[in-house]
Order: structure tokens, then sequence, then C-alpha cells
């Protein structure tokens, strides 16, 4: 690898070890990678130039190994997934410990974890105990999962850089306003001079000479010069509006985040939204969002209804099909938040969009079976709360994902049970509705989308919007399967 480049990618891993990685988004995107890829081992490291740090594990308790056996020395310099089916049959890892001793690793499979500027911090990735492989389905999973495992880091140091920068800016507002009074003195000072000068000459005590006039020019060129600093000085106290939307989302290409005003014209967007819409800033920026909607949608006022619904609530999700620049459509995952000024007016939105296309067609493809996509639309949507869940009527058990268990408060080893999980629903209307609804699913197909308030297994009283389908094979309904949205 080229010095000057590992010289860049060990400033920025430097940089990455100070990040937080306790939350529970980064411990989710290596149990989703272990789970989705069936294998013992999964973690997120960071590589630099003495240690491979295991700074997000699950199956291991390890924190850190020496870089000199690291499996992921060699994950890092390719720009795709590195699979070792058989470590015994590699020959860079003949001679390696963790290969001929404990824990005589035999697989590994590692996605680099590829910031925006080209650099690789180190990568997400997998082992086990015996020789194995990853499906296509699998490798594509991974692979994601570790561009969204980069995206939430980038995110995380983007925070941290940005309110160091507003940390910096109050100083500095703070010491520009205590010294107000010597600037307003340095002012008065000059031009005191200037007057006095032209007082002269207005009351006759002197002549307009060449002396006068090259004291003149001097106190001007004084009270000019002092007008400048000042003026550069106060520079630094920028607007910071501009300064939190600039810095934090400018950046950021997975994502598309846009600033709405109050009745839905485009503000200003970031590079994530030219690089998913395919417009240039200078083509949407002015104009509605509703641009990005079908003509279905947009004559039935989805945009609108959407913007209506943030405005009331505080906050509107969608997921739908949407438009780029040249015709072709994805599929997006919205979050429209409502901004509000000190008198609570709405006087805007933000708008998040992610492109969700690859995971909405491999689901349609079945590639991947219905829990499992709202497994992964669960990480990916990671500004929601929101979890899946699927009744099989053929077997009558019933499955949650792991959100669906956080929004009830249940450990993640709990196993619903059909005949209990309705007493979750709060007494009165919301079990009466529920039961209703599962109950025409089963019997006519008809779906539901209802707003109910249940009581998690803590006692906690959750406001959620539940969604359901059912599913028929042979004329008889074999499953009932939806998504459950905590909008408290």
């Amino acid at each position: 690898m080229d010095n000057v480049i590992e010289s860049k990618r060990l400033a920025e891993v430097n940089k990455f070890l100070k990040l937080d990685f306790n939350s529970a988004e980064f411990q989710d995107i290596v149990e989703l990678a272990a789970q989705l890829c069936d294998k013992p081992v999964a973690l997120i490291t960071l590589l630099d130039d003495e240690s491979n740090w295991f700074k997000v594990k699950f199956g291991t308790d390890i924190d850190v190994m020496p870089k000199e056996t690291s499996f992921c020395q060699y994950g890092i310099q390719q720009n795709d997934l590195l699979i070792i089916a058989d470590t015994k049959k590699d020959v860079r890892f003949v001679h390696n410990p963790l290969v001929n001793e404990a824990p005589h690793l035999r697989f590994y499979a590692g996605a680099p974890l590829t910031l925006n500027n080209g650099l690789k911090l180190g990568t997400l990735c997998l082992f086990d105990q015996k020789p194995n492989t990853l499906t296509t389905l699998q490798q594509k999973t991974l692979t994601i999962l570790a561009r969204q495992a980069t995206f939430l880091m980038e995110l995380q140091m983007s925070r941290i850089q940005l309110q160091q920068q507003i940390q910096e800016i109050e100083a500095k507002n703070d010491s520009l306003n205590k010294i107000a009074l010597l600037q307003s003195h340095q002012i008065r000072q000059p031009l005191t001079t200037l007057m006095g000068l032209v007082n002269l000459v207005k009351e006759d005590s002197e002549s307009v000479d060449e002396n006068w006039l090259q004291m003149f020019e001097r106190a001007t060129n004084n009270f000019d010069k002092t007008i400048y600093d000042i003026v550069a000085e106060s520079i630094g106290s920028k607007d910071l509006r501009a300064i939190r939307f600039n810095k934090m989302v400018e950046e950021i290409e997975d994502c598309a985040i846009l600033l709405l005003d109050e009745n839905g014209t485009v503000e200003n967007w970031n590079k994530g939204a030219a690089k998913i819409k395919g417009y240039a800033s200078s083509e949407v920026i002015g104009k509605n969002f509703s641009i990005f909607y079908t003509a279905e949608d947009v004559k039935n006022k989805r945009p609108n209804k959407l913007i209506k619904k943030a405005e009331k609530l505080g906050v509107a999700r969608d997921e739908g099909w949407r438009l780029r620049k040249d015709g072709s459509k994805f599929w997006g995952s919205v979050v429209i938040t409502a901004i509000h000024n000190d008198h609570h007016k709405v006087i805007g939105f933000t708008k998040l969009t992610r492109d969700l296309t690859n995971i909405k067609e491999a689901e349609e493809e079945k590639l991947i079976s219905a829990d499992m996509y709202h497994l992964m639309a669960e990480q990916i949507s990671k500004f929601i709360r929101v979890g899946g869940w699927e009744i099989n009527l053929e077997n009558n058990t019933l499955s949650w994902t792991s959100m669906t268990k956080k929004i009830h408060e249940v450990p993640q080893e709990y196993v619903p049970d059909v005949n209990t999980a309705l007493n979750f629903y709060k007494e009165g209307s919301s079990r009466i509705n529920i039961s209703e609804a599962i109950k025409q699913a089963i019997e006519t197909g008809k779906g539901w989308d209802l707003e109910l308030e249940i009581i998690t297994e803590k006692g906690k009283e959750v406001k959620v919007r539940a969604i359901g389908k059912s599913n028929y094979k042979d004329g008889n309904c074999n499953r009932v399967y939806g998504i459950f949205l905590e909008i408290s």
C-alpha cells in the first residue's frame, strides 16, 4: 500500500477509534450480519499500524489482536468482499496461530469499511471454526451492512465535529461581545479626529492646505483600517443554522437530506440527494418536493398529506416508489420532520430519504423471506422504531423482529405466543380493534392500518401504528404479517 495513502488511512483510523461504539445501532449490525449470514462470530474492526481493534463484537469477548496475525489486513486491500472458504488452503495463513492454534479459525469473510474519501478503516467481518461459504444473497447483505456501519460512523463523527465547531463559534461570539466596548472606542477615536479636523475648517480656524489634507488622509486611513479589522474579526459570527446544515449533511452521500420551507419547497440539500435523485441543486432548489413523486402519488396528494401529517404530529414516515430525474424509479424510505420556531410555529421541514431498492427487489423476487426483509429494513431505517411480525397459521406460531421486541420491552430471547400476544394491547378499543382486524384478515383477506395503544412488559403505555396483511395459498389463509411502528 502506498505510504502516503497508508499515512492518511492511519490518521483517519486514529480519529474514529475515539468514537463511542456502544450504541444499539452498531450492535444490531453485527448481530444481523451473524444471523443473516449464519456465522457464529461477527465483528466491526478498526486496523491501525499495530493492532486490529474489535470495536463491536458478536460471538467473542476479545477486544484487540496484533495486526500481523489479523485477517482484516488483507480485507482492507480490496474494494469488495474478501472470502476465505478454508484458511488451511490459503498460503497467507499457513503459519497463522489463529488457524493452527485456538480458536482454530477456518473461515473468514470481510467487507471493508470505506469512507467517502476512499480510505478504509477496517472491516465488518465474519468467522467460523469450520470451512464455509456465503451465498450470493449473504454476500450482498454483508456489503449493505458494511456500508450502513460506515455511514453510522461518519454520521457520529460529523456530529462530534459539528459540536466542536459550534462551541468554538459560540466561544468566539462571547469574546466578540466582551470586546464590543473596545471596538466602539476604536471607532470613536479616529472618527473624533476626523470630525475635529472638519470643524476646524468650518469654523475658519484652519485653512485647507497641504498639511491639513495630509492629516485628514491619515485620519481617514486609520478609520478605514479600524473598520476593516473589526469587520474581518466579526466574520466568524456566521449563521449557526447554515453551519449546522452544511457541516452536518453536505458530505453525506448514502442518504438524501433536504431542507424544505413550510410549503414543501426545497431550500437546500446535500450530495446524497443529488446522487440518489439525479438532479443538480440548481434544478431543484425553489421547486416543490412533489417532483420526486409518481404521477399517481401527486394525483392522490400524497406529498401534501405527508407535509400536513408532519406539521400535525411532528414527523411523518413513508415508503414507496420515487422518481429520479431520468424517470427511473427507486424504493424510498422517507422521514419528514417539522422544524419549529421559538413560538412552536412550523417554519419548515427536514426530509430524509434512503434508497432501499436493492432490498425491496430482493424481497419481491423471493430471494429473502419477509421477516428477513423487515429485519434489514429495520436496521437501515434506524431513525424509525419499526419492527416486523408474522403469524404462521399452518403451525400456529408467531415471530417478532428485534425491534418489535424492543417496543414491547421484552428480552431478545423472548418467544411470543399467538394466544397471549393480544394481551399486550390495552384493554378496550385497542384490543377489540386488533382482534377484529386479524379475524377479518384471515376470513376475508382484508388488511388493516390502525393506531392503537399497548402496555409493554414493563408497564409503559405506548402508542403504536399496526399495519397488517394476509397471504392465501390454495384458497386458504396460511399467514398474517405486517409491521409495527412506535409513534409515541
